[in-house]
C-alpha cells in the first residue's frame, strides 16, 4: 500500500471504538498551521501503535483506517543529560528522541554553567517535553520520550543493564567498545554525560560507586551535545 510520507503525525491519549481523540493542543496546528481538512489522512499514535486515520469534521478526532506502524522499541535508553543552554538542550532532546532515547533526566552537575531555579523549572520542562513530542512525530516514533524533573547526581540510579558514565579520565576507564558491544547489549541502557568541562571527580566517584562504568568515547573530546548522537548511533548499529 502506498502512503504519503509527508503526512502529519500526532498522538492520542483516548480511543473510542474506531475513533482516536486528538489532543486539544494539536487542534490549532492541524487546522490553522497545516491547514489539514476533514477527510484528509493523518497518522495518529495511540498505545504504541501508529494508525493511518481520516480527520473528522470536528477537527478533534480522527477515524482509524488501518495500522500504519506497530511493534516494540526493543531497548529502553535512559539518558541523564546535563543542564545546558536552551539551544543545546533543544538539540540533545530533539536528536536524542530521533535516535531512540526513551527517557531524559536533566542533571544539575557542579560544573554546569547554567542553573535553572525552581520557579522556572516547570516552564523549561514544558518546553523540553514539547520538543520531544514534536521530534517523536517527525521521526515516526511509537512513543513520546519522558522528560523528567531536574535532579542532582545523588538522585541518579543504575539499572540491571548497561550503565555508561562518559568520562574524560585517562585512568581506570574502559573504551566504549568494551562496555557496549554485541555481547553486552541488553534491553536497558543508562547513559550519563556531563557539561562542558566534564563531570567532577567527586561526582564520578559517586556514580562509579552506584555501578556506572567509566567509559571513554575515543581520543577526541566531543562537544557535550554530540555525545547523545555518538552513543545512540552505536546502540542502533548493534541493535540492527
Amino acid at each position: 500500500m502506498w502512503y504519503n510520507l509527508n503526512m502529519q503525525q500526532y498522538f492520542s491519549k483516548k480511543r473510542e471504538d474506531n475513533i482516536l481523540i486528538l489532543d486539544e493542543s494539536d487542534i490549532h496546528h492541524i487546522k490553522n498551521v497545516m491547514r489539514i481538512k476533514p477527510n484528509d489522512e493523518i497518522i495518529v499514535g495511540y498505545d504504541r501503535v501508529l494508525y493511518l486515520c481520516s480527520l473528522n469534521s470536528d477537527y478533534k478526532s480522527a477515524s482509524i483506517k488501518n495500522i500504519f506502524k506497530e511493534g516494540t522499541e526493543k531497548i529502553f535508553v535512559l539518558a541523564y543529560i546535563p543542564v545546558l543552554s536552551d539551544d543545546k538542550m533543544s538539540f540533545i532532546i530533539e536528536k536524542g528522541t530521533e535516535m531512540g532515547v526513551s527517557k531524559f533526566v536533566p542533571v544539575q552537575f557542579s560544573h554546569s554553567k547554567f542553573v535553572i531555579h525552581k520557579d522556572k523549572q516547570e516552564k523549561k520542562l514544558e518546553r523540553w517535553r514539547k520538543i520531544a513530542k514534536e521530534a517523536s512525530e517527525q521521526s515516526r516514533r511509537l512513543i513520546i520520550p519522558e522528560v523528567d524533573s531536574i535532579c542532582f547526581v545523588d538522585n541518579i540510579s543504575t539499572n540491571d543493564g548497561v550503565n555508561i558514565l562518559c568520562s574524560l579520565d585517562k585512568e581506570s576507564v574502559k573504551s566504549i567498545k568494551e562496555v557496549l558491544n554485541e555481547r553486552t547489549l541488553c534491553d536497558r541502557i543508562s547513559l550519563v554525560f556531563g557539561p562542558e568541562g566534564g563531570i567532577s571527580k567527586k561526582e564520578e566517584d559517586i556514580l562509579s560507586s552506584k555501578g556506572f562504568v567509566k567509559t571513554s568515547l575515543g581520543n577526541n573530546i566531543l562537544r557535550t551535545e554530540t555525545v547523545i548522537v555518538n552513543v545512540c548511533s552505536i546502540i542502533n548499529y548493534l541493535n540492527g
